[in-house]
């Protein structure tokens, strides 16, 4: 698969096929040769039974060792929807999902994708008994399941959960019935942990090291810190439906203790290196998207050279060069040479930066939460944790400018898409400043920093409104996003709706107002 134009065909079919196989593997009985050499006893031992499915689940949050699906979960969507990225040629005429025109085909794999490789194996841990069998095993379970299901609640709104796996009946749950399991399931998940942790200190080396597939090596005091860090993600996203939930729970976890520096970020190795280095390169189907480049360039932030490579085209003369989204082309090649993602080795792919940590922090104490500390600190330590992560010096005069803001946008191939500045914000923080203003500096940086996981900062612009970003230039959402308005959600695409319509128009007029629409905001979207 080595461009979208090929895809126009094959993409309905490669998911198509995907399924098939995944119900043939899961509903045919293993051949007797494999019966011989792996025994139901032999993968008892050392709790293998217990833990073989985390590998594959931490390997499908989001989908690291397939380009083609990494792009339908997240790609051909939130990462353009962040402003991290944009499309570089023209596909089916420019009507797409960059111009808010669905592509049902696309949009299959965000749901299919976690919910067979995920939370189908999560199902397959609960009914064989595993909570009571290997609660550590199990908790870890939980987490990946949370990780998914949130990323799914904050991209559809409802969706089956509560009871997943557990009738031929499907039901959808509210976003906010969904907020509740996701949080008493990390509660459950760090319970587990931490009496497997005191009953034996190395259980996590015993039974987790060899199936963790993230930067932790299989460290339960690590693992317990990123639920608690996920919960504190969560109870934020609450912080303007229901704020009284949103403290409690953000108290809770930070008490509890969260990412900090020493833990580092949540990363996931891929095996053939990052999926988007194959798009952004050898498929040449993204590339930087502009508010990275007028935001970072504007502040001087040595982080964008680590983001991005210089522009090819001979008339860039070298320069990042990031592009609108939603545009028109003139031509089919006119963006090529624009700047392409950056990658150096094999970096892992990213979920949770450790400097959101300390962003997330910085607002609970903005908003009169007790979080441990001062939100001037902790917005400090959170872009120091991004430099370090990064490889690039300078934080201190970084933290401390007081004149450097983002400038406008030019597009030397198309005038029409010219912008100026999207907000004249400084770095420094001020203590001063509006409780807006200081939310925008926090968000803002939080938002440089997780680049480039753009199903967060996708999530994050639409609950807080920033950091601000550019329309798109072309809307072909026939009326359903007003002009200069941005996407709320993705609609429910066929692979869903053919599978339980009754169920999915009921969610429809019970949650969402009776509106499958784009712009339909998610639950706790309502600044």
């Amino acid at each position: 698969m080595k461009c979208l134009k090929s895809k126009k065909v094959s993409y309905k079919f490669l998911i198509n096929i995907s399924a098939v196989v995944f119900l043939f593997a899961s509903c045919t009985k293993a051949p007797n040769i494999d019966e011989k050499l792996i025994t139901d006893k032999m993968l008892e031992q050392d709790a293998n039974e217990g833990g073989i499915l985390l590998p594959g689940m931490m390997k499908n949050i989001l989908q690291v060792d397939e380009p083609w699906n990494y792009e339908f979960q997240q790609n051909l969507n939130a990462d353009y929807y962040s402003g991290y990225m944009a499309l570089p040629q023209p596909y089916f005429a420019d009507i797409n999902n960059f111009t808010y025109f669905m592509i049902d085909s696309w949009n299959a794999g965000i749901w299919s994708v976690p919910a067979t490789r995920v939370l189908d194996q999560w199902v397959v841990m609960k009914k064989k008994g595993f909570d009571t069998k290997y609660p550590d095993l199990y908790s870890i379970g939980l987490i990946l399941k949370t990780f998914v299901g949130h990323r799914l609640v904050d991209t559809f709104g409802p969706i089956p959960y509560s009871q997943y796996g557990s009738s031929s009946d499907v039901k959808f749950d509210s976003e906010q019935e969904a907020y509740d399991v996701f949080f008493s399931d990390l509660r459950q998940a760090v319970e587990g942990l931490k009496k497997a942790e005191a009953d034996n200190p190395d259980a996590d080396k015993i039974r987790f090291a060899k199936f963790d597939k993230s930067q932790y090596g299989g460290d339960y005091a690590k693992w317990i810190k990123l639920a608690n860090t996920l919960r504190l993600r969560l109870a934020m996203r609450l912080s303007y439906i229901d704020p009284a939930k949103a403290r409690t729970e953000a108290e809770a976890a930070v008490s509890d203790g969260v990412l900090s520096d020493a833990e580092g970020s949540f990363t996931i190795t891929a095996s053939n290196g990052h999926p988007l280095a194959t798009i952004t390169s050898s498929w040449q189907e993204t590339r930087l998207g502009a508010p990275v480049e007028t935001i970072l360039g504007g502040y001087n932030d040595p982080r964008l050279s680590k983001y991005a490579l210089p522009s090819t085209d001979p008339a860039l003369n070298n320069e990042i060069k990031g592009m609108r989204q939603g545009i028109s082309f003139p031509s089919n090649d006119d963006y090529i040479g624009f700047s392409q993602v950056k990658f150096e080795g094999n970096p892992p792919v990213k979920l949770m930066d450790v400097a959101e940590s300390y962003f997330l922090r910085a607002e609970g104490d903005l908003r009169g939460w007790n979080m441990g500390g001062a939100a001037k600190d902790f917005y400090e330590q959170g872009i120091r944790a991004s430099f370090k992560e990064n490889g690039v010096g300078g934080e201190d005069e970084y933290i401390n400018n007081t004149t450097s803001t983002p400038k406008a946008y030019v597009d030397p191939k198309n005038p029409a898409n010219n912008a100026g500045p999207l907000t004249s914000l400084t770095i420094k923080w001020e203590e001063g400043a509006t409780m807006e203003q200081k939310l925008e500096r926090i968000i803002t940086q939080k938002w440089i920093s997780m680049y480039p996981e753009g199903q967060e900062a996708w999530s994050e612009f639409r609950r807080t409104g920033y950091p601000k970003l550019y329309p798109v230039m072309v809307n072909n959402s026939r009326g359903d996003i007003p002009n200069g308005e941005f996407i709320k959600r993705i609609t429910y695409p066929t692979s869903i709706t053919n599978a339980s319509a009754a169920a999915t128009a009921e969610a429809v007029s019970k949650f969402l107002d009776g509106k499958d629409k784009l712009f339909t905001p998610i639950w706790w979207d309502v600044h």
